[in-house]
């Protein structure tokens, strides 16, 4: 076996899945474990770690090797993983089947966590000399709201050349992805007997308004694309209202999903959606964003591309440069001011599947280019 599909099975077999705030505590919903795990690995091979956050259950890991070079990556990816009930295989007893590396996590994304470790394990055992100071962190909570890195950000002054980010894309580099802002749009009115209809204020036709006005918005989003990711988007994922059938009803509420452009902000897309909205006085309500990233963009030959680029074309291959729609821990280290790429083995569409796996020719690959971008 591969000492890359050994680490990467070791990873999976510790359960760290994300609560998704439904509340569920213990062992399986932590990333505690996982952390001492990656922690306690370190520390056999001499190099400082530590762990932080404010909540024991959901810590951060960060490593530092420090050469006391001119230039330091950092090398992140999260620890949690989406839920394991309804799969088809025991999520926590990887098997290789096939050339490929099943169990929960095993994309989405212990498989980059285990090249990084992999690359590190060999060029220190080799002792061969680092092209750059190394930092190591291992986030928690990425999958519900990109908790960890935002914390980790926030504690922690990281100082890093440029940063490689962990997620599936085929050993494809991705230079620029999207934001997202989320938040609840609520219309009220005055409830009434539905015999008597005239003697109240429907909040469901009051949001019947509302939505076509989204609808018309999200058509004047799509006339502004971005050069390379297309236009900002508008996604109304679920609606609800009302007490009875026989009641005209006093509330209605939607959630939105606003994906955001770089150099977007939460507040500039909510303004912007404000002044789309029909006037309905006190009885719309928009509540302040639950979640919030913001978009990134790195030239196709800044630092993190260029390095990797020249790890891949090492190996003999043709680097590639994407951009994506969904959202990572990269806007967070953007916004800290390290810029960063997104990069690792796996196929995002068997992210989050009930038999989630991971090719094991890609997590070789990819720990030979992470070895040769260190190294």
């Amino acid at each position: 076996m591969h000492e890359v599909v050994r680490i990467a099975s070791d990873l999976i077999a510790i359960p760290s899945v994300n609560p998704m705030g439904s509340g569920e505590t213990g062992e399986i919903y932590s990333e505690r474990n996982l952390a001492l795990h990656l922690q306690s690995t370190f520390s056999r091979w001499g190099v400082d770690s530590e762990l932080s956050g404010s909540d024991p259950a959901h810590p951060n890991l960060l490593a530092r090797i420090d050469r006391g070079l001119p230039e330091t990556v950092l090398l992140e990816a999260h620890m949690d993983t989406v839920s394991h009930l309804g799969m088809d295989i025991d999520p926590f007893k990887p098997f290789v089947r096939d050339g490929n590396l099943y169990g929960r996590g095993a994309c989405d994304t212990k498989g980059s966590m285990a090249t990084y470790l992999a690359a590190i394990a060999n060029v220190l055992q080799s002792n061969r000399p680092l092209r750059h100071n190394v930092l190591f962190a291992a986030v928690h909570d990425e999958e519900f709201s990109f908790g960890g890195i935002r914390e980790l950000t926030r504690t922690h002054d990281l100082k890093a050349t440029f940063a490689v980010v962990g997620e599936p894309t085929q050993l494809g580099m991705i230079h620029a992805h999207k934001g997202l802002c989320r938040f609840h749009l609520h219309t009220t009115g005055k409830a009434a007997h539905a015999s008597m209809p005239w003697l109240g204020d429907s909040a469901i036709y009051r949001m019947a308004d509302v939505l076509e006005d989204l609808l018309r918005h999200a058509g004047q989003l799509a006339e502004h694309p971005h050069p390379s990711l297309g236009p900002a988007t508008l996604n109304i994922g679920r609606i609800s209202g009302g007490l009875a059938v026989n009641i005209v009803p006093p509330n209605a509420t939607i959630e939105i999903d606003r994906r955001l452009l770089p150099g977007e902000t939460a507040e500039t897309a909510i303004t912007q959606l404000r002044t789309s909205l029909r006037d309905q006085g006190e009885h719309l309500v928009l509540d302040p964003p639950y979640m919030h990233s913001t978009g990134f963009y790195v030239e196709p030959d800044s630092a993190p591309c260029r390095a990797l680029s020249e790890a891949i074309r090492s190996l003999g291959l043709e680097p590639t440069l994407e951009t994506a729609h969904y959202g990572t821990d990269a806007s967070f280290l953007y916004e800290a001011g390290i810029p960063p790429v997104v990069f690792g083995p796996g196929n995002i569409a068997l992210a989050h599947t009930r038999a989630e796996h991971i090719s094991v020719a890609d997590l070789e690959q990819a720990t030979r280019i992470i070895e040769r971008l260190i190294a």
